[in-house]
């Protein structure tokens, strides 16, 4: 691959932990779209791993076309956006069907060609799950090129109509919620039923299919905890002092007044149909975001013991087998090529680029050699120097408590109910602390971002895309979040 090292990248986010199953497939299948699809292709699009850390980046002028173009369609094609959404929503639900089927077989028994079919069916599975995902992402990472927009575009709607009591952010929060119930608003109301069954026998027998059925949600990427029983009786025992019958009356009736709200807050700011449609799409990109995720999550749960299969088979650990790239599958199970040197060089220091649907990949010095020659486009960052730090609300409501910085599990021991939770990008395996949390800011993320996700989902107030919020705050700061204004307050 010919790297063009006299332009520009750009640095789109930071994981605190991802692999090679994880990125390699999907950063190519960005840059390989189909074309029926009707979206341009991502150009160079780039991976550095850290002691399984990762930076992801990207070819900055190709980066600012593609978004520009994404955005464009958005008024001139909004059709396609609706086809993507309805195969993420069929990915999904094949993911969800794999996952299952691969549960129930007995690994140890098929041959190595049988374990190489099944890893390629998965890795095609996820394809359509996490390429699908792709345009909004790229659109909104690591400028929030569409909220921004929307967020103007509201603010102009309100200078003009001056809607009584609905301020902007409220309006823009409404207009972005999902009007589907997600995966975890379902699994809330089937334990809520739970709870409401009085016969204490038959609420035992139910809680235990509950959590086997559940005991993955919080797997993300490489399932350091199963939930268990124990977690999910805690909730019920939460769930009877707030009154079941109550709660299930909530849920619906929130429901109804969000459809009544998004209706009010279109007549009295007077949005057109073009913007109307625009929203629509957010709200079904949100909705097929979080579901794909999360049957993605679903998929690695359901495939850890093939992958601890084939680590068996070819002497490396399940985190190794993590970090084998699409075609090294083959190579190591039919080839029996050595990969336990590579995999652990490439979970300590590694690199891939993708690009016209072709990755290369380098280790080590190699791996070193190349990023030095990387130049990167600097961004202006948006004001957090001082003791008010400015980002967008992605789910209203204030909350004053002590900062603590969350960014790996390993952090998450220092959380405790109530404090504030800041972290760089929030994700699935930090849900534990974003649960405690009485709010929560990150430094990245858009619209469609796993904090303003989880936030609506957990009703916590929440800001992002602060840039700044993890250098300007640390442990133990006094802190308010106004995240109706997108505001934190050091006090």
């Amino acid at each position: 691959m010919k790297i063009p090292f006299k332009e520009k990248w750009l640095f789109m986010e930071k994981e605190d932990y991802a692999n090679y199953l994880f990125v390699v497939s999907t950063w190519n299948g960005y840059t390989y779209l189909p074309k029926k699809w009707g979206f341009i292709n991502g150009r160079y699009l780039a991976a550095e791993y850290i002691n399984s850390a990762c930076n992801l980046f990207t070819l900055y002028e190709p980066n600012e076309r593609a978004n520009k173009d994404y955005f464009r369609t958005l008024f001139t094609k909004p059709e396609i956006w609706d086809k993507l959404h309805k195969l993420n929503d069929k990915s999904a639900k094949e993911m969800f069907v794999f996952g299952r089927k691969i549960k129930k077989l007995n690994v140890t028994k098929l041959s190595n060609r049988q374990l190489l079919n099944l890893m390629r069916s998965f890795i095609k599975v996820q394809l359509g799950v996490h390429v699908t995902r792709g345009p909004m992402f790229l659109m909104e990472t690591p400028v929030n090129f569409l909220t921004d927009y929307l967020y103007n575009y509201l603010e102009e709607c309100y200078s003009e109509n001056k809607p009584a009591k609905i301020k902007p952010a409220e309006a823009f929060q409404t207009l972005v919620t999902p009007t589907r119930k997600s995966i975890l608003t379902i699994e809330r109301e089937e334990l809520i039923n739970i709870a409401k069954t009085r016969d204490l026998v038959k609420r035992k027998s139910n809680l235990i299919k509950h959590a086997k059925k559940y005991e993955w949600l919080e797997y993300g990427l490489q399932g350091k905890k199963l939930l268990e029983a124990d977690h999910f009786n805690k909730e019920i025992k939460i769930i009877l002092k707030q009154n079941p019958k109550n709660l299930l009356k909530e849920i619906s009736q929130a429901s109804s007044n969000l459809l009544k709200n998004q209706k009010n807050i279109c007549q009295k700011y007077k949005i057109g149909n073009t913007h109307q449609k625009i929203f629509e799409i957010v709200r079904n990109d949100f909705y097929t975001r979080l579901n794909s995720k999360y049957a993605q999550f679903y998929g690695y749960y359901c495939i850890e013991g093939l992958l601890k299969e084939i680590g068996k088979r070819c002497g490396l650990s399940l985190e190794q087998v993590r970090f084998l790239a699409p075609e090294d599958y083959k190579k190591a199970l039919i080839d029996g090529k050595d990969y336990s040197q590579i995999t652990s060089e490439r979970q300590k220091y590694s690199l891939h680029i993708s690009d016209k649907g072709k990755t290369s990949y380098w280790a080590g010095a190699a791996a070193k050699k190349i990023m030095s020659r990387i130049k990167f486009y600097r961004q202006a960052e948006k004001s957090g120097t001082g003791e008010i730090i400015k980002g967008q609300a992605a789910y209203s409501g204030k909350a004053k408590g002590r900062v603590k910085i969350i960014n790996t599990i390993q952090e998450m021991a220092k959380m405790h109910a109530g404090n504030i939770l800041v972290s760089h990008m929030t994700n699935p395996d930090i849900v534990p602390a974003m649960k405690l949390a009485s709010s929560i800011v990150t430094d990245l993320g858009g619209i469609t971002c796993h904090a303003a996700i989880v936030a609506r989902e957990l009703k916590k107030p929440c800001v992002i895309g602060t840039k700044t919020a993890t250098q300007v705050l640390k442990d133990g700061d006094l802190v308010e979040v106004d995240a109706t204004k997108g505001i934190v307050k050091k006090l």
